[in-house]
């Protein structure tokens, strides 16, 4: 199997999987492992903004509950003040740094370094709250378990983490804030319920919405997959559709429209640089004859095998072959001399008398043969045009007829 057919199977098997999911859905939140790379891989970098701007946003709210603090824990607010301005936000700020100084390197753009750092954050920022409640000895520390739910959206919400880790990370919140509980002096056995219940349903709310996000993101990233191959797949086939435009269907080789858009754009070049040009036209000699006599299908191979003698017989770098119309075919040669020029159609004249295709009917010789005309000139020379270089080939073809076909004329 070629490498490009590979491709298109590799291609096919992926919107297959695309299609499946679609269709199907995903409830685990998990792609086949390819395709969840790719999805995990999509624009890293704006991924990576999210996080350092929300990052920042919720550092100064982390900050600014030292208010809370003070109202709450007002006992142990200068090691609250210590917590949270002399450690936990110079680190913050330090991580945050070094993640923007190395923005463009493929590690910090990573799923897994990013969602590391959430948790890593946000575990951090609980253990803080955590700590305040087991040193505090104020009638107000109640209250001060809803830090707890906020760490929570700060990690399934804010920062969006990929939901088993929004899941692993809201659990591991949770029990920091039951340890907490445990070991607080004098906590209220009745207040236990429902101060952890704020926090559970703060997890189980953000947990769904954190689900719907992902789910929402999964979806568009398919349907954008599936509409990138929809179009890849149309312009494949409009491509193909304006070669076929531009191809004879029965020889193969460029018909005479391309032939004339190709011709006038290397002329273009031609006159720019004062490069000589050639057009080659060849004539299959007594052609009705012998389609009356051999049949069209005959006819049709015949054309087949000229042409494919003509197509591989001049491959020169620039050199164009086409059907012109019926029997007659064009070729044109840039930067090519004269002398050159009617070497190569020697040969091409030769290599079809060669092919030995029986000609009864044929007045020349009792195979096919053909005959050629041969028209050079420089581009840059005044007055000459692509049109006058292939009515010059003409009648270069009609004087090779006259003089009895199957040779070379130049004009």
């Amino acid at each position: 199997m070629s490498t490009a057919q590979a491709s298109i199977e590799v291609d096919k098997l992926r919107m297959n999987q695309v299609q499946d999911l679609l269709n199907l859905g995903f409830r685990w939140m998990k792609f086949p492992a390819a395709l969840e790379h790719q999805f995990l891989s999509q624009d890293p970098q704006q991924r990576l903004r999210h996080f350092i701007i929300s990052g920042l946003i919720s550092l100064m709210v982390y900050d600014g509950f030292l208010i809370a603090d003070y109202l709450m824990i007002p006992d142990v607010f200068s090691i609250a003040v210590q917590l949270r301005l002399l450690i936990f936000t110079p680190m913050a700020l330090i991580a945050l740094l070094v993640l923007w100084l190395n923005r463009d390197k493929p590690l910090m753009q990573h799923p897994v370094v990013l969602d590391s750092a959430v948790l890593i954050s946000g575990l951090l920022a609980a253990a803080t709250l955590a700590y305040a409640l087991s040193i505090t000895r104020s009638p107000l520390s109640d209250f001060y378990h809803a830090g707890f739910a906020v760490v929570v959206m700060y990690g399934n919400l804010v920062q969006r983490l990929r939901f088993w880790s929004a899941v692993g990370f809201s659990l591991a919140v949770l029990a920091i804030q039951v340890v907490g509980v445990v070991v607080l002096p004098n906590f209220n056995p009745r207040l236990v319920w429902p101060i952890c219940s704020l926090t559970a349903a703060t997890v189980a709310f953000s947990l769904c919405a954190n689900y719907v996000m992902e789910r929402d993101k999964r979806r568009r990233y398919l349907l954008s997959e599936r509409e990138r191959a929809l179009v890849k797949d149309l312009s494949e086939v409009n491509l193909k559709l304006q070669q076929l435009s531009r191809v004879d269907v029965l020889t193969a080789l460029f018909n005479r429209r391309h032939f004339q858009e190709y011709l006038q754009d290397l002329w273009q070049r031609a006159k720019h640089g004062g490069t000589e040009m050639v057009i080659i036209m060849m004539d299959v000699d007594h052609f009705k004859p012998y389609n009356d006599h051999h049949g069209h299908p005959a006819g049709d191979e015949c054309l087949r095998q000229v042409a494919s003698v003509m197509q591989n017989s001049l491959r020169q770098p620039g050199d164009m072959v086409a059907r012109y119309g019926g029997e007659e075919f064009i070729a044109v040669l840039p930067n090519t001399s004269l002398a050159l020029a009617m070497q190569a159609a020697g040969r091409l004249r030769k290599a079809v008398e060669d092919l030995a295709i029986p000609h009864e009917t044929s007045s020349t010789l009792p195979v096919v043969t053909v005959s050629l005309g041969v028209a050079w000139c420089n581009a840059a020379t005044p007055g000459a045009t692509p049109d006058g270089l292939i009515a010059r080939a003409d009648r270069a073809l009609y004087d090779a007829k006259r003089q009895g076909r199957n040779r070379v004329c130049a004009l």
